[in-house]
């Protein structure tokens, strides 16, 4: 019921129904799920802290589940300058990624957002999803503050808005950028692209 009733709110935005993607083909490092040359490509710009892409990561959480041995679900950065923990969520993902925990940091980021982007200081929230996820700690902090961690972050950043994303989430699937409903609109556009 919740997601439905993000969704409808999000129905409001302003966002396109289908467009032409614009964005850069898979590229040596993206983030990604599923199959190198799977035969269609589901591709995600997105901010830890946007309640929105909250409420759709449950949606794409079921899309691998269900196609990601014949889909390739790709993430990309995208912070919005309006969200304070913006960066640093998405830095957080980052290091995880280069400890080979992406995903798994990605759905404990979106699951407990109420309460790391609620807080004074998201740090000891993403050290401790850290330690869950059994990381090296001292790595994981050195990633997050390293330079090229917000060197990679931000050319993901800049290359969606060259692409026309002005939003999150954006999706595209295929070779058309798209805002599906609801995980059946998801299915749908899969399912025909396959």
């Amino acid at each position: 019921m919740l997601v439905a009733a993000a969704v409808v709110l999000y129905a409001f935005t302003g966002a396109a129904a289908s467009e032409p993607s614009r964005a850069q083909p898979i590229g040596a490092g993206d983030i990604t799920y599923g199959p190198p040359g799977a035969p269609l490509v589901v591709m995600e710009y997105s901010d830890f802290e946007c309640p929105f892409c909250a409420e759709y990561a449950v949606i794409m959480a079921q899309l691998r589940e269900k196609y990601g041995d014949r889909v390739q679900f790709v993430f990309r950065f995208f912070p919005l300058n309006s969200h304070r923990y913006g960066m640093i969520s998405a830095q957080a993902a980052y290091a995880a990624s280069l400890q080979g925990k992406f995903w798994e940091m990605h759905d404990l980021l979106f699951e407990r957002q109420e309460e790391w982007a609620g807080s004074s200081d998201p740090r000891p929230y993403f050290e401790a999803y850290a330690a869950s996820l059994s990381l090296d700690a001292e790595r994981f902090r050195a990633d997050m503050d390293d330079p090229a961690t917000t060197d990679f972050i931000t050319a993901q950043h800049t290359e969606g808005t060259d692409a026309g994303v002005t939003h999150t989430p954006w999706f595209v699937v295929g070779d058309s950028a798209v805002l599906p409903r609801s995980l059946e609109d998801f299915e749908k556009l899969i399912e025909n692209g396959l």
